[in-house]
């Protein structure tokens, strides 16, 4: 009997042993499993997280590049007031100083040497000769340079000084004022005064 009690613990002591070995192996195999789908889960969660970082950081980029246009835009914009409010206080103190030539006794010599201008390219009858309502104090001058028949009309359209002329039969019209030729300069002024805006 004690041979078969024996052979009984022994039994039982490799039965333990080999539930001991499987129960060892079923946990390392499921400690494996944990450890291999929670290496799985952080690397997935890791892609999601980068994948979320470079989304977050294109629409950075791209809100940094439209606030970026914007201000530019906006600055730009603020230099073009700027260079548009120079240029006209510098032609609204061109024209003053030119208002101011039309005081003057050389005004008289500027409006014969542009109605001899004129003389030479309407040489036919009928020409109609464009001054300021305060200039006809100088018809007279003009009528002996132009050397042909001519009639004189107001021009509410010029406000500085100078001159135009007309001749219908020829199809001419001839632009001699001061306000033409200040306006005439204002693209030379822009493109010769240093403030193009790039």
């Amino acid at each position: 009997m004690a041979n078969t009690d024996e052979k009984k613990d022994k039994f039982c002591i490799a039965i333990n042993h080999y539930a001991e070995e499987q129960r060892k192996k079923i946990e390392d195999e499921i400690a494996a499993f944990k450890e291999k789908e929670l290496s799985e889960a952080e690397i997935e969660i890791l892609t999601e997280c980068y994948l979320m970082i470079q989304k977050e950081m294109a629409q950075m980029r791209t809100g940094i590049s439209k606030e970026m246009a914007a201000r530019e835009t906006d600055l730009k914009r603020q230099l073009l007031e700027k260079r548009q409010k120079i240029t006209d206080d510098i032609f609204q103190r061109a024209r003053e100083q030119l208002v101011e030539f039309t005081k003057t006794d050389l005004y008289a010599d500027f409006l014969k040497k542009s109605v001899e201008q004129f003389a030479k390219a309407l040489q036919q009858q009928d020409s109609v000769i464009f001054i300021k309502p305060a200039d006809e104090k100088y018809e007279e001058i003009i009528r002996g340079a132009f050397q042909h028949s001519c009639s004189f009309q107001p021009s509410d359209s010029i406000h500085i000084g100078g001159i135009k002329a007309r001749n219908e039969s020829m199809g001419l019209l001839a632009d001699n004022t001061l306000d033409t030729l200040l306006e005439s300069q204002r693209e030379w002024f822009e493109e010769q005064s240093g403030m193009a805006v790039v």
